[in-house]
């Protein structure tokens, strides 16, 4: 399910690692140029790189997409390099503020809540509206938003104390909700809006979660790490696996594509059939 992407400019955030990365490669595979945007410009280069390697032009742009003035110096940079933006990916996602990785009680605090929202809704939401115009203007546009199964509805605590507090799920919905919103505001100059919501995906941010777990339980003292993830969560998807970034990358792949033309308004899951978990 992939798609034809030549001739394209694809403007990707949180490109530096995990779904990010997987996103720009398999893009470039197609024959995307790719703009990787991210805070961390240093895994960002390394990947640039990895687009190179595949005959593609790649852009770092260091981007903070929290705050709307970053933002806008990001797209205009690339836009100034490219000349054009085809594809935007919101793919840059947290789960806690800064120097938190795991909460055993399930709590947020304040700041957890100001920097999810900041990042996981008004990230996208400013990134929208600093490439919408120039997308209206082409009359031409693929906007797809990582969404998570998270969005849909909540699940108890798993046994293991990994889990997902409130602030997260509560973002992703809401960017869900935003998805669908902005559709209404940009068919009619050809621009399409999708979401995709993964389930259960192996990236760095649930390895530092669970690493971070093994070194607070004695009993899972050099337990390979991988193998634990698999173990607290496989029983809550039905195809009983967990998806790679490539899954998710080609479906993106696919919705900025031309054979996704009539596919707008969509939230697709890509989770092993675990929104069917409820």
């Amino acid at each position: 399910m992939l798609g034809n992407l030549k001739g394209r400019v694809a403007f990707v955030t949180g490109a530096s690692r995990g779904i990010g990365r997987s996103i720009c490669l398999v893009m470039a595979e197609q024959g995307a140029d790719i703009v990787l945007a991210d805070i961390a410009t240093k895994g960002a280069f390394e990947v640039a790189k990895e687009v190179e390697k595949l005959k593609r032009k790649a852009l770092v742009v260091q981007v903070d997409v929290a705050k709307r003035d970053s933002v806008a110096a990001a797209v205009r940079k690339a836009l100034d390099t490219f000349g054009h933006i085809d594809i935007l990916v919101n793919n840059a996602s947290v789960v806690y503020a800064p120097g938190r990785i795991t909460a055993e009680d399930g709590t947020d605090t304040d700041e957890d809540w100001q920097y999810v929202l900041s990042v996981n809704l008004l990230g996208p939401v400013y990134c929208c509206e600093a490439v919408l115009p120039h997308m209206k203007e082409r009359r031409y546009g693929k906007i797809i938003n990582l969404g998570s199964v998270a969005g849909h509805a909540s699940r108890p605590r798993h046994p293991s104390g990994l889990g997902i507090p409130n602030a997260y799920p509560v973002s992703k919905a809401a960017l869900l909700r935003y998805t669908k919103a902005l559709v209404h505001q940009v068919s009619e100059f050809n621009i399409n809006v999708n979401a995709i919501c993964p389930s259960m995906v192996w990236t760095p941010t649930p390895r530092e979660q669970i690493e971070e777990m093994i070194r607070n339980r004695p009993e899972l003292a050099n337990r390979d790490p991988h193998d634990v993830y698999l173990e607290t969560r496989r029983a809550e998807v039905p195809l009983r696996r967990e998806q790679a970034p490539e899954d998710i990358a080609k479906m993106a792949a696919f919705l900025a594509s031309e054979d996704a033309r009539n596919v707008t308004g969509q939230c697709i899951h890509v989770d092993g059939g675990m929104i069917l978990r409820d």
